[in-house]
Order: structure tokens, then sequence, then C-alpha cells
């Protein structure tokens, strides 16, 4: 098994984008100072709930420019997503006891010209703290800005609202139930995926691109007309996923971010490994331990990661999404501690599993000789153990690993390099990851770190040739970090096996 990790986005690229849309603003012609059209689009969505589905409202306003040139940025205005839950929909995704919750919202946008279209990710639209309602429906106003659109040739432009995703963050009591495993724990953030209903028209805006800049604008997204008007859910099941930047180039629409593949599905059994009891921490006199009868409750997250080697002087990228990351396998909630009735301290336990795909990491060795290795990583299971001390301490998630590094298809200078098929780490790396409260919880995700010391190498060389001293001295040592991303968990449904959505996919750490 192998914790690895991929790039979501192409972080240069995006900041080229973001200068120019910047530049772009002060231009005549382009950006703020293009005349502009209000959009306003109330959306029936049907949504993916822990335990089923429900249909919200979600009303989309902001401002589009009425006309933009061709190779030039065109920005849209900041965008409003007000989005309203049943109130029959609460109890699926909030915990009991929840008395607010901040949200995040994920649109995807279908860019549409002529016959060539593409899928922009209008994600980071953020609701403030809303208080949760005794009775009626939660709305929540979510607002953002969005990155622009680049589109090579001159004909109307339209923007068709897609799917939505949902990232909730209820704030709750903080303790663990009491009343069994098969309650959902405070601390979960969840995750709601909607496609939008069918027989709707969705789009936002149409924008003329070339032609007359100075004369009247486009069509408003009302108004009949020869433009095209892609349905929402247009182009089926794993919309936005899989595109990859040259056909966009090809099309002559640039959204401004390179879509993703989606992760590997999860697994449908819970994970079968054992816990390292030694890991777990020793709780108060007077605690009392919980076992889950049904083995934990499962779930899958997507885990992504950098790790630097301090004598390479480089950083290795681990799972890269970009080639479809792999998802962690977790049984959680498999035992809990409460602590005396006197004390707020609780332990939760949970295991882990994943098997994920070779890194491939380069670097100038002894500083001068550029060295092209894949790794294979072969890792232990999981222990996943968060702790609740004390209401004024802060409260810490860990993770227990060992991993085996081996090296395979070495390159020297683009020559290759005979290693053998058993080059690796003479005994696996001793991990253990920790997050804080404020910023990871199990369900939730975020970032995990963990310093590591790599062993020497063994089993390195072919024909008599002991390669073992030169791996050993340019790679083996201390001083080495790891940092960890973790989306959040999706349940996979015991009905199906499956999540009702894909599981997050997260940024790469910085």
């Amino acid at each position: 098994m192998n914790p690895s990790a991929r790039t979501r986005r192409r972080t240069a690229r995006l900041a080229a984008v973001g200068a120019v849309a910047l530049l772009a603003g002060a231009l005549p012609g382009t950006g703020s100072q293009a005349r502009e059209q209000e959009a306003k689009v109330t959306a029936a969505y049907d949504c993916a709930l822990p335990k089923g589905t429900a249909r919200i409202e979600a009303v989309f306003t902001g401002n589009f420019p009425e006309s933009a040139a061709p190779d030039k940025p065109l920005q849209p205005g900041e965008l409003s997503a007000e989005v309203k839950v049943p109130r029959g929909a609460l109890a699926d995704v909030l915990p009991e006891g929840a008395v607010s919750v901040t949200s995040e919202a994920a649109l995807t946008v279908r860019v549409a010209q002529g016959d060539a279209s593409a899928d922009a990710d209008w994600s980071g639209l953020k609701a403030p703290s809303t208080p949760v309602p005794e009775s009626g429906d939660l709305t929540l106003a979510h607002k953002g800005e969005v990155p622009p659109v680049t589109v090579a040739a001159e004909g109307d432009v339209t923007f068709t609202a897609g799917d939505l995703a949902l990232e909730l963050d209820p704030k709750a009591p903080k303790a663990l139930p009491s009343d069994g495993p098969s309650t959902l724990p405070a601390e979960v953030a969840p995750r709601i995926v909607c496609k939008a209903a069918p027989d709707q028209d969705l789009r936002l805006a149409i924008v003329r691109v070339g032609g007359d800049a100075e004369g009247p604008g486009s069509p408003s997204p009302s108004a009949s007309g020869e433009a095209p008007r892609p349905s929402a859910s247009e182009g089926g099941e794993g919309q936005g996923q899989g595109k990859e930047s040259a056909d966009r180039r090809e099309a002559g629409i640039d959204v401004g971010a390179e879509a993703m593949p989606p992760p590997k599905p999860c697994e449908s059994e819970r994970p079968t490994g054992n816990m390292d009891r030694s890991k777990f921490p020793v709780p108060p006199k007077g605690s009392t331990t919980t076992v889950s009868p049904m083995g934990g409750i499962h779930w899958c997250a997507v885990p992504v990661a950098v790790s630097n080697v301090l004598k390479l002087r480089g950083a290795m990228v681990i799972n890269d999404p970009r080639a479809g990351a792999a998802t962690a396998n977790l049984a959680v909630q498999k035992e809990w501690v409460n602590g005396p009735e006197d004390s707020s301290y609780n332990q939760l336990r949970s295991l882990g599993e994943i098997d994920l795909p070779d890194s491939r990491a380069t670097f100038l060795d002894f500083d001068f000789m550029p060295v092209t290795a894949k790794i294979e990583f072969t890792s232990s299971p999981m222990t996943i153990v968060t702790e609740q001390r004390h209401n004024d301490l802060p409260n810490y998630a860990y993770i227990y690993m060992s991993q085996t590094l081996r090296m395979h298809d070495v390159e020297v200078n683009g020559t290759a390099l005979p290693v053998g098929p058993n080059c690796r780490t003479a005994k696996p790396i001793s991990l253990e990851l920790r997050g804080k409260s404020d910023e990871y919880s199990v369900f939730g995700g975020g970032t995990l770190r963990a310093k590591l010391d790599i062993p020497p190498f063994t089993g390195c060389g072919t024909g008599g040739e002991n390669l073992n001293p030169l791996f050993t001295a340019s790679i083996s040592g201390s001083g080495n970090y790891l940092k960890m991303e973790q989306g959040m968990v999706c349940n996979v449904l015991p009905t199906t096996g499956k999540c009702p959505a894909p599981p997050e996919v997260p940024e790469l750490p910085k």
C-alpha cells in the first residue's frame, strides 16, 4: 500500500492569468471598464445527501461585460449564490445541536461558443457564519470572485450554470457521540453535491466577443435569439472532469484553470487491517472505551502530499491528482474513549488503508547531476487517533503508519541506471502525521505535517555493482519534511458500496 499525491492546478499559470486580469482591468475597453449586463437566475437542484436526496433552490446574481475582445481576458464580476437548504434536509447534513454554519460553494459553469465549450470551475464562493433557524429553511448567502475566461474567436459566448457543490462547516458541541457509532460525529463537515434539475434555462449571460465593441450589447439571458442554449446537465455524468487544457486551447476557450480527472473509486468494503494499539494515547483514569459493533463508519477521502528531501534540496509530489488521485479507505470511529464525567476528555480511534501509484521524482544529485526515478511506496495500515483533552487546550489528530520506499526506472542525465528490482530502504520509514484542530479534522480534512528520517538503501545495483552507498549518501538521513492535505470525507453507503458523489480532491500543499 502506498500514500502519494498529485497537483491540482498549475500555480504559475494561475498567477499569470491573475496578472493579466489585473492589467486588463486598467485598460480601456476591457475588464471593469467594459459596459456590463446584470445576471439573475433561479435554479432548482437535486442534491445527494448521506441518507437520500433533496431539492434545493439557488439564486445566482452577478455582472458580466456586454462585450469583449478575442484573446483578451473576459472578466465577470463578483458572483453571488444564495442557496436555500430545506428544513427537512437539515437533520441529514448537520449534527444535532448545531447552532450556526459557514459554507463554501463551488459552481461549474459551461462556457460555450458555437460548437465549442469548456467547463469553468467557479469555486471558493463563501458564505459567512449563519445561525441555524429553529424553524424554516436555512439560507446561505455565498459570494466570491471568479476567474476570467479567454476566447480566441469572435462570436457570442454563453455562460450557463451547471453542477453545484456545498461544503458546510457547522458549529456544534465537540463531544463525541455517546449513543453509539451510528450517530454522525459532531465535527463532520458535510459535502453536498447537486445536479441541476432538468428542463431549466440556466443561462447567466451572453457576451459578444469581437465585432462592434461600441455598439449595443448582446441580448440578455432571457431574450430569444440564435445564441447557443446548452442545458445545465449537458455533458452527462462527470461534467467538468477530465478535459485537458490542450483540448480547451484547440476549442479556443480557456477557462483559466486545468480541469482534473475524478479520483479513483472508493473501496466498496471497509478496511480489514489492524490498528497499532501501541500508538493510542493513555486516557485519564476512569475513562471508558466503547468498541463499534459494526467495525466503524465507512468513509473515503483523498490525501495528497509533497515531501521535501533535505539532502537533495528538492520535493516529490505524492498522489498527484493530474492522473486521478487514489483514495484512502477509512473505518472511522472503530473505538472511542469517553473520559470521567467531570472531564471533557475523549478519544476517537480509526483505521485507514491506501494503495497508491508510484511517484516520479527529479533531483539534482550532488548539485549538478539530474536524476529521475520512480518511487514505489509500500505502507502499513494507518492508525488514526483524535484526542480532545480539555476545552481550553488544542485538540490534535495523529496518523501513524510505516512505509518502505523502492526506487526503479532510474535515469542519470537521461541515461538509464540499472538499480535492480529490490533497490529499497533497508527498513520502513516511521511516519507520525499531526494535525491541529483549527487546521484539520478527520471528517472535514485539512493539513497534516510530519518530519521523517529516510533509512539507508539496500539491494541497489546489478551485475555485482553496489549502488547502495551512492543512494544512501545522496538521499538517506534526517530533516526531511512531509506536508499532506486531506479532502473532506464522503460516506460509502452500505446499500450501494459507493459514495453519493466522488470525494473532494484537495489542492497540493504549498
